[in-house]
């Protein structure tokens, strides 16, 4: 075992050891240099200073509440998008919740820019009663997407109504073309009025007298190539009132008076002194009625209705001499005297004979700023539009994807009258009631046109839009109060 004495020499040489290690320095002579405590200091300064600015700039870029939010106009939330209106500008503001966005058109002002807002910021107002009509369309079309005209409403024998709103047409034009359509046992003749007399050019329907075991009013479809009654083309009640009435194809519409009566120029160069009215003159393609007054131009058209149609006197029989009473159709050269306007100009009849038609019956709407509507004849519908496999009573309307209409809706012969109607696009018409209803919803500044009553009933029926049902509680229509 170590004595004492040799653990005292042990603890001297450790000590000399120590000393020696502190006086001589690290070995080879050089010395190590201890940390400066001024960069840790240095660092520790600019990682705060980045923090600090990180901070804020985090600030200024957070979504934040616009400081004018509070005034009158739309609101949305920013989590859940519910939209609320504000009707009277305060620092907290009564927001109310409004069913739909064009609600929120017609109660407010110009044009609608939401705000957006926190729902905290929301949470933190007066939130009042539901305003909004109910029932109005979560969107309409602006201006750039109404489709003012070309729209075609195809039928098929015995089948419904399909009403296309389409910025490409449905089916082709056929305008020398007629229909025999028959609808609740009454037939009738579409087909394209005669230019001139004054009249707006379009289609018109023309029904035929009641049938009689005795009429001869087949072979008068037959010399208009058209088809004989039996073959008619049924047609529901909404397709055929897409066409104005023009003058029924009977001897009434002629305006012939005095029929049997010998006339005062009888005897007057080329009129034979044994004339009478309701006699007829053919020479050739053209040919004269006697009338009470003058003789008046009969046009191929015309003169195939009135040889085929029952007079007071009989029908008229042609032939080379007078058969009883019945008027005379003769053929010899005709007066050269003065001459009257046809009293049936106002019937819109056609002026000849027609060509078969290429398909289905259509009509296609013509529309025009300031301009009365009219109808053209259209056949043969794309498949898309075909109403072949509609049922009779049905009428569909199609309104292409994001478009839709604002017109006046009125009669045939208005050219800027009417009752303001938007349809969407979903084939629902809304009435505009009211005189800002229209501004507000962005058509204040659009070129109107009319279209005729019976083409607005094809679309579905929507809820009135107005300012005063903007703003109230939303009711259905029958309940007219306003709470």
């Amino acid at each position: 075992m170590a004595t004492k004495r040799d653990l005292v020499e042990a603890h001297a040489f450790s000590r000399r050891r120590l000393v020696t290690a502190f006086v001589s320095g690290a070995p080879g002579g050089r010395e190590v240099e201890p940390a400066r405590p001024g960069r840790t200091i240095v660092g520790g300064l600019a990682l705060a200073v980045l923090l600090v600015a990180g901070a804020a700039i985090a600030g200024v870029f957070a979504p934040r509440d616009a400081q004018d939010w509070n005034k009158p106009g739309l609101i949305l939330s920013k989590e859940t998008g519910a939209a609320y209106v504000i009707l009277q500008e305060s620092d907290h503001p009564v927001l109310r919740p409004v069913i739909n966005i064009t609600s929120a058109r017609l109660i407010l002002e110009g044009d609608v820019e939401p705000t957006l807002v926190s729902q905290q910021t929301i949470d933190e107002q007066t939130v009042g009663e539901d305003i909004g009509i109910l029932g109005a369309p979560a969107s309409l079309p602006t201006p750039g997407l109404l489709i003012d005209g070309g729209w075609t409403a195809c039928t098929a024998d015995g089948h419904g109504t399909r009403v296309d709103v389409a910025e490409e047409p449905q089916a082709p034009l056929d305008p020398t073309t007629g229909f025999l359509v028959e609808n609740a046992g009454t037939y009738y003749v579409i087909a394209q009025s005669r230019e001139g007399n004054g009249a707006t050019p379009g289609a018109y329907r023309f029904e035929l007298p009641a049938s009689r075991s005795d009429d001869d009013l087949d072979n008068m479809l037959r010399e208009l190539q058209l088809p004989i009654r039996e073959s008619a083309t049924r047609v529901p009640t909404e397709w055929l009132n897409l066409f104005p009435a023009g003058g029924a194809l009977d001897f009434p519409t002629f305006g012939v008076r005095g029929i049997g009566d010998t006339p005062s120029y009888a005897g007057d160069p080329g009129v034979p002194e044994d004339a009478r009215v309701g006699d007829v003159i053919v020479d050739g393609d053209s040919s004269l009625l006697l009338t009470a007054d003058a003789p008046t131009s009969l046009d191929p058209f015309s003169l195939a209705v009135y040889s085929h149609t029952e007079t007071p006197a009989g029908r008229p029989m042609p032939g080379t001499h007078r058969v009883g009473q019945h008027p005379w159709i003769q053929e010899a050269p005709l007066p050269t005297g003065a001459q009257t306007e046809p009293p049936f100009a106002a019937a819109h009849w056609p002026a000849a004979a027609f060509t078969a038609p290429a398909g289905d019956p259509c009509a296609r709407l013509v529309t025009a700023p300031g301009e009365a509507p009219s109808v053209a004849l259209a056949s043969a519908p794309s498949e898309a539009a075909t109403a072949s496999t509609l049922p009779a009573d049905k009428v569909v309307p199609v309104v292409d994807s994001g478009r839709g209409a604002y017109f006046l809706s009125g009669d045939w012969e208005s050219s800027d009258t009417g009752s303001p109607f938007v349809v969407d696009a979903k084939g629902n018409s809304y009435p505009l009631e009211g005189q800002d209803a229209a501004a507000r919803l962005g058509y204040g500044d659009h070129p109107v046109v009319v279209v005729p009553d019976s083409w607005t009933k094809l679309f579905g029926v929507g809820v009135p839009l107005s300012v005063d049902d903007a703003l109230c509680r939303p009711h259905p229509v029958e309940d007219t109060s306003c709470l």
